[in-house]
C-alpha cells in the first residue's frame, strides 16, 4: 500500500531524510536501487520514490527495509532519529 503524503512541511523532511539515510545505507552495503528494491521485496518504483523522500513509508515497508539492511527496524530508527539530531544541531 502506497502511503500519499499531505501537504506538510514536518512529514515531507522526514520522508526526505529517511530515504537519504536509507540511500546511504544501501550504498554502504553495495547494491543497486534496483537489486535492493528486489532484495527487500519493495517494487523498484516504489523503492526509488522512498530514496527521493517522495512517499511516508509504512511501518511495514520500512520493517523491509531494516531487514533487508540487515538491521531490526528499531535499529533503523535509531539511525534516523541521530541523523535527524545531527542535521538540526540537536543532542
Amino acid at each position: 500500500m502506497k502511503v500519499t503524503m499531505n501537504e506538510n512541511p514536518a512529514e515531507k523532511a522526514i520522508a526526505k531524510q529517511f530515504g537519504k539515510l536509507v540511500g546511504v545505507l544501501r550504498v554502504k552495503k553495495r547494491f543497486t536501487q534496483d537489486a535492493f528494491a528486489y532484495h527487500a521485496g519493495i517494487s523498484r518504483s516504489y523503492y526509488g520514490e522512498i530514496e527521493r523522500g517522495e512517499v511516508s513509508v509504512s511501518v511495514y515497508k520500512a520493517d523491509l527495509i531494516a531487514k533487508g539492511l540487515g538491521l531490526e527496524l528499531g535499529e533503523l530508527m535509531l539511525l534516523l532519529d541521530k541523523d535527524r539530531k545531527k542535521g538540526t544541531g540537536k543532542d
